[in-house]
This record gives structure tokens, sequence and C-alpha cells, in this order.
């Protein structure tokens, strides 16, 4: 049974159309009481979770310093030995580049052939710069030692003079150093300097005391004074002598270096182009005049103050160089790279033996030998040379024979390659003259008496 229905209640408001509807409001709760005031802990502000790190921000703080790298080492080049070794051999074909030259070598475009040369060349003159310094350090030290006392204004340059000369030698040594793998003009510049430092004491030998020193004005000074003119005479003759002894002792280093320096760059080229015969006919050529020249030399120093052990000792080295003659066969013919390293060994190997034993006993002489009571070297008055006077002369002796093989070997390396170039470009009928020329001496050199009649072909051209 139904319900009876209750009093009418009018529909609550519509919203207007268009617009959402909207739940009713829950009634507003009164405020909670409020807290008791206990301290708050701080509020941590963490942060956002799942967010990238932000990007480092750098100051303008020091950079930090890094250690430097090594710098990687360049190849290895020769070391003090090495240059000693090469100053020394006799035989370029056998000298050994070092990495560090074999990289200058080919930057430079030098020839494979010549790399031998100029590094052989480089190390001589390394070998010899420093006895070349000394040398001149010695040779100022003894002019500034002697004094110039008396001498005309023409007397003290010329005193200076082949001191100042000496100097050039370094000077070019040094400039062929510092620009090794340059041949053609080093090599002048160096030939240059050799020249000089050999003519200028030439030239200063020839000058007379009279220039040298204002001799009538001290005789003329004796006589005002009454004293003794023929004794002032005497002295000046005796002074004259010294002079001409001093000279001699200055020159004998250049002089005796020239044929040794000839003899010892031919054989070096011979070794490196053994095809070549000049080279081998110029050791055969020279080596009798410098064996002469250098028992006509020692002369003046045997008839001062020689003995027999230095007779001995002049004469094995006046002898080496005849062995050149003696093995004529072997240097003046063309022989290949192969055969000249097998013979030209053999045929050296006698005259360093000579030449060794030579200075060993001229060395022991030296050392131990007395004139009259007095020492042949030694100190103060006693001595007739000074230690001074044998180290300038031993350091000067040894360095300009260095540098003048150096010298010739340029020379002679000149001249062959002349001699190759002339006989490409030899015309053909002087060609043909010049073949039946030398046919003509070779019938006469085969025969043991010459022929009756002539043998030219055709009458020479002059």
């Amino acid at each position: 049974m139904s319900q009876p229905p209750g009093p009418y209640q009018p529909p609550p408001p519509q919203p207007p159309p268009g617009w959402p509807a909207q739940s009713p409001q829950p009634p507003q709760q009164p405020p909670p009481p409020p807290q008791q005031g206990w301290p708050q802990p701080p509020q941590q502000n963490w942060p956002p979770q799942n967010q990238p790190p932000p990007a480092p921000q750098w100051g303008p703080g020091p950079q930090q310093q890094w250690p430097a790298q090594p710098v990687p080492a360049g190849p290895p080049g020769p070391s003090l030995g090495t240059h000693l070794r090469r100053a020394f051999n006799w035989n370029l074909a056998e000298i050994v580049v070092t990495p560090k030259e074999q990289q200058q070598l080919s930057a430079a475009g030098v020839e494979p052939r010549l790399h031998g040369m100029l590094a052989w060349r480089r190390s001589t003159l390394i070998a010899a710069l420093p006895l070349l310094v000394l040398s001149v350090v010695l040779a100022f030290y003894n002019v500034i030692h002697q004094g110039t006392d008396g001498l005309t204004a023409l007397g003290k340059i010329c005193d200076f003079l082949p001191a100042i000369a000496l100097v050039l030698i370094p000077i070019g040594a040094m400039r062929v150093i510092g620009s090794w793998t340059e041949m053609r003009r080093n090599s002048r510049i160096l030939i240059g300097c050799w020249v000089l430092s050999i003519a200028v004491p030439l030239l200063v030998a020839l000058v007379p005391l009279d220039a040298l020193a204002d001799i009538d004005t001290a005789r003329q000074q004796v006589v005002d004074q009454g004293g003794d003119v023929a004794g002032f005479d005497a002295y000046i003759l005796s002074l004259r002598a010294a002079l001409a002894i001093n000279y001699a002792m200055t020159l004998l280093p250049v002089v005796v270096t020239v044929p040794s320096g000839v003899l010892k760059g031919a054989a070096r080229i011979k070794s490196l182009f053994p095809a070549a015969s000049l080279p081998g006919w110029f050791l055969v050529a020279v080596a009798p005049f410098y064996s002469l020249f250098t028992i006509v030399v020692f002369v003046l120093i045997e008839q001062m103050v020689g003995n027999g052990l230095l007779l001995v000792g002049v004469g094995l080295l006046a002898f080496s160089p005849w062995l050149f003659v003696i093995y004529r066969k072997v240097y003046g013919r063309p022989m290949s790279v192969a055969e000249a390293a097998k013979e030209l060994p053999r045929a050296s190997r006698f005259g360093g033996f000579f030449l060794i034993g030579g200075l060993a006993l001229i060395a022991i002489y030296v050392v131990t030998a007395k004139v009259n009571g007095r020492d042949v070297v030694g100190t103060g008055d006693s001595a007739f040379f000074s230690y001074v006077d044998v180290l300038r002369a031993l350091g000067e002796v040894i360095s300009r024979t260095l540098v003048t093989t150096v010298v010739f070997s340029a020379i002679v390396l000149s001249m062959i390659f002349a001699e190759w170039r002339v006989g490409r470009s030899m015309p053909p009928e002087i060609r043909a003259e010049h073949d039946s020329q030398m046919q003509a001496i070779e019938r006469y050199m085969a025969s043991p008496t010459a022929p009756a009649q002539a043998t030219w072909v055709t009458g020479p051209t002059s």
C-alpha cells in the first residue's frame, strides 16, 4: 500500500544553458585551534627529481699546467771519436756517414758518391780547428813576448802580419764547417784563405832588416857616443843571422805541409775515384821531391843540434814517400772499386809504418837530447827551443797538414773532373792526332832502344 504524497516542493534553480553545472559547496568547517609554537626545522631545498644536472660553471680560475712533452730526439750524429778517426783515415771510400749526416746530405741534393768525402772534409777541419786556434794564440803570444823595441813602423807591422795571416785559416775552416754540405764555393773560400796564410809570411820574410829596424840611426848614436863601431857591425851581422834563422823556423811549418798535403790529398781522391789515373801519377811525381825537400829542411836543424837519433828519424820520414814510387803500378793505373779496396791498403800500409817510426824517433830525440850541455827543448836560456816554440810549431804543422790535405783534395778532384770533361769533348780530328802520337810513344817505350827513324803517322803540329 503506497504512501500519500507529501507537500509540494519547487525544483532547484537550473543554470542557464551553456554554463557547467556547479556542485554544491560543502559547509565550511571552523579553523583548527592554533598549534603550540614549537620551532620548525628549516626547510631543505631538495633538487627536483628526474631533472638533468645543471651545467658546470667554469670560473676564471688558474688553468692546470700540464708538463711539457719531451721533443723526440733526431737521428744521431757523429761523435768526437768519429771525427778524429775520419780525419786520419786515408780511404774515403770506406767512410760511412751517420743518419743525421745522411739526412742533411740528402736534403742538400748531394750525390751519394760524395757523401764520404764531404763528411771527411768536415771531420778533418773540426779536428784541425782547436790546433789552429792554439797556433794563433801562441803566435800572438810569441810576438807580444818578444816585443817591438827598436823596430820601425813597417817592422812592427811585419812582426804581426804572420800571426794575422794565420787567423785566416780558422776563419775559412769555420766557414766550411758551418755549411759543409756545399762544396764548390766553400772549397774556393778555403783555398783562398790557405793561399793568403802562406803568401803573407813569405812576403814578410823577403823584407830586409834595414827596413825593419833603423840601423843607420843606431850606428850614428854609437859613433856620437864614441862606441865600438866594429863591434856594433858584428852585432848587426849576428842579428841578421838570427833573423834568418827565426824566419826559417817560422816558415818551416808552412813549407813542409805543402808537399805533404799534395800527397795526402791525391791519395784520398785516388781511394774515392780509383778509375782515375791522374791522382796516382800525382803521387808518383811529387813523392821524390817531397823526400828531398824533407832532407833539405832538416839539414839546418841537424847541423845545429842534431845527432844520430834525429838522423835516423828524418831518414825514415824522407823514405816513406818513395813507397808511392815503388808501388807506382798500383797507384798509376785505373782500378775498379772492388780492386782498389784490396790493393790500395796493402800499398799504403808500409808507408804508415815508416811515418810513425820516424815521428817516434824525432819525439824521443826532442825530449832527451842535449847539445853542449844544453837541452834542445826546455825553459829559459838553458835550452835552444822553448816549450812554447815546440808546441806552436807542432800544432801548426799538424793543423796545416790537415787543412792542406783538404785543399789539395779539392784541387785534385777539380783536375780529374776537368780531364774527364775535356776528354769527352775532344774533337775527332784532335783525338785521332793524339792517338797517333801516343802510338809513336808506345812503340818507343816498348822497345829497349829508340827507333832508327821517326814513327809519327802525321808530323807534330808544333
